[in-house]
């Protein structure tokens, strides 16, 4: 059962507002190298950049050419994002004379060659019977789908403080409760996510079998029921409590549905620091599209409004039922597949939200104005949102594949002629700067790091 845990008036109660937007942040971008032309690239992950089966940041997932940039877990999302542009400054560096970074989340336009060579090349040996369960399940068109991640935690303090105001007696499941509840209040907002961040209006392939190919475009097809997201028979609800969903996942891999917990593509992740514990460590948010507009794939105004929606959805004391929740996956795929310029068809719930986390704000100053200003854009403008201008930009799938073509040129073209400067901005200068970089790629773990004073590694 769904416990009840009213954290809303403890937050009030004990005036524990200041402590809310501590905690831990992270951010994992997928992303493909591909050539000149936007076709994939033949050139296979970089060995200079320290052992995959290893490295704490730079990773590739079912394709060689399929780059993870993983940051370390930071005290906030724009200092998440400022670790993330150091690690993509490495991946370009690293990178062939003729390769660009693809910017969106569909995969670039695949040819029967493309498609050979991705069945058949994988350098990861350790995790092959898992990559062959992907390939033979869902295909490699599919599988190659890119987004952004977002990892959060709240800071030890506030749960320890929530935990003494509340009537617990055991830690341990409060904080998975409080976890579970910041997951519930995701999923039943899906929809809202699916609407401000939605980046896929097209799908670039006709090899997909799983994500057909509209004669319009969406806002996005990679949220939508054709997209990243597992069978019918195989979603893991969230309508009951944590242990609960364990015991799906479980049941699910016992009965040879599932291959293990990462083939869970559900909007949100329950993150533990080893396989065997049961604690909650964090949550993997992995509803977001990757944004083509923003070099990084995120835009600090979209980490700013994500940061307090997702404070508002910690201290919401709303119930959510069974049957809330699954209205409301059914209005998210309804809004992922609206054509991007339509507006919400529940917009008024849209401007509650608006004003419930404005009076929110209130409580941290002018800490989340750009989020403020970011989401009423969106939301009274639906050109606004990254999907409709994306279909200003390229209105058709031929016009899309040309447009991100050029657009992955044009940032590789600008990242070469702006190298040091770019290093400068992104790691500081002097010494440590670049033993920050080298520690990076080595596969060190950065912690810490003031370029004008010490790192701690």
């Amino acid at each position: 059962m769904v416990a009840n845990l009213k954290l809303g008036e403890l937050v009030d109660k004990y005036n524990l507002y200041a402590e809310l937007i501590d905690g831990k942040f992270g951010i994992e971008l997928e992303t493909h190298r591909v050539t000149r032309k936007g076709r994939l690239s033949r050139v296979n992950h970089s060995i200079k950049l320290g052992s995959r089966q290893i490295h704490p940041y730079l990773q590739t997932d079912y394709s060689e050419t399929q780059a993870e940039l993983v940051t370390e877990a930071v005290g906030s999302f724009e200092e998440a994002r400022d670790r993330l542009l150091q690690l993509q400054w490495i991946l370009r560096s690293y990178m062939a004379d003729d390769e660009s970074v693809w910017p969106l989340s569909m995969p670039p336009q695949l040819k029967k060659d493309d498609l050979q060579w991705l069945d058949e090349t994988f350098e990861r040996t350790w995790v092959q019977d898992y990559r062959d369960w992907l390939l033979h399940k869902y295909g490699s068109t599919h599988e190659i789908m890119t987004g952004v991640h977002l990892n959060y935690s709240l800071s030890d303090g506030l749960l320890q403080h929530l935990f003494e105001a509340s009537d617990r007696t055991d830690f341990k499941e409060f904080k998975n409760d409080v976890y579970f509840h910041i997951a519930r209040q995701i999923v039943a907002h899906s929809w809202f996510f699916n609407y401000l961040f939605g980046a896929a209006p097209f799908n670039l392939n006709d090899s997909d079998s799983r994500t057909p190919q509209f004669t319009k475009p969406v806002r996005s097809l990679r949220t939508s029921e054709y997209g990243f997201v597992n069978d019918q028979g195989e979603k893991v609800a969230y309508d009951s409590d944590y242990v609960d969903h364990q015991r799906r996942i479980e049941q699910l891999i016992s009965q040879g549905k599932l291959f293990s917990e990462h083939e869970i593509y559900g909007p949100v992740r329950f993150k533990r620091k080893t396989d065997g514990d049961d604690e909650i460590d964090y949550l993997e948010i992995r509803i977001l599209d990757t944004n083509p507009f923003d070099i990084a794939g995120v835009s600090e105004n979209d980490l700013n409004l994500i940061h307090l929606l997702l404070i508002y959805f910690l201290i919401s004391d709303d119930e959510l039922t069974e049957d809330s929740l699954q209205s409301n996956e059914n209005l998210a795929n309804d809004v992922s597949l609206q054509q991007p310029t339509e507006n919400l068809v529940n917009k008024k719930d849209a401007l509650a939200i608006m004003q419930d986390i404005s009076q929110l704000a209130d409580h941290f100053g002018m800490r989340f104005n750009d989020g403020l200003s970011l989401i009423t854009d969106r939301v009274l403008t639906p050109t606004k949102t990254p999907a409709a201008k994306m279909i200003a930009e390229a209105p058709s799938v031929t016009d899309m594949q040309t447009w991100a073509t050029k657009l992955g040129n044009e940032r590789t073209d600008y990242f070469k002629t702006h190298k040091k400067e770019l290093f400068r901005a992104y790691f500081g200068e002097g010494d440590l700067a670049q033993v920050v970089h080298d520690g990076i790629v080595t596969g060190i773990r950065v912690l810490d790091f003031d370029c004008e004073k010490t790192a701690s590694v």
